[in-house]
């Protein structure tokens, strides 16, 4: 019995260490240095550009006349490369594969179900 109890209290331990492992990594470092590197002030800290322009379109904005403003802009037409065309017949060929496995081994069914001998 004692040493059940023993055995129980190490799993207990175990299962304990398992399960606070994980929370080291959701510690926050203490020191000044993680949140601003090197120590230094933020007075070098300088502003980025600007961003581009967005890219001439049909781009535009109209008013409804219950005041609603819609703003709507045309996406260029996209060229679509279609490599399927060339395959024909051969991009089926998998599922013709499969189906004619399956129909050769129908008649495999009634030697699958003979081994029960109940089923006789």
């Amino acid at each position: 019995l004692r040493s059940a109890s023993h055995l129980m209290s190490r799993l207990l331990a175990l299962l304990l260490a398992l399960c606070v492992a994980p929370a080291a990594s959701l510690t926050v470092s203490g020191s000044a240095s993680a949140v601003r590197p090197g120590g230094r002030s933020l007075r070098f800290v300088r502003m980025e550009d600007a961003p581009p322009p967005p890219p001439s379109g049909r781009l535009g904005a109209t008013v409804d006349q219950d005041g609603k403003s819609n703003v709507w802009a045309v996406e260029p037409a996209m060229k679509v490369d279609s490599q399927n065309k060339d395959k024909g017949l051969i991009a089926y060929a998998p599922v013709i594969g499969v189906a004619g496995l399956i129909v050769l081994l129908v008649p495999l069914l009634p030697i699958l179900f003979a081994a029960n001998p109940d089923q006789a």
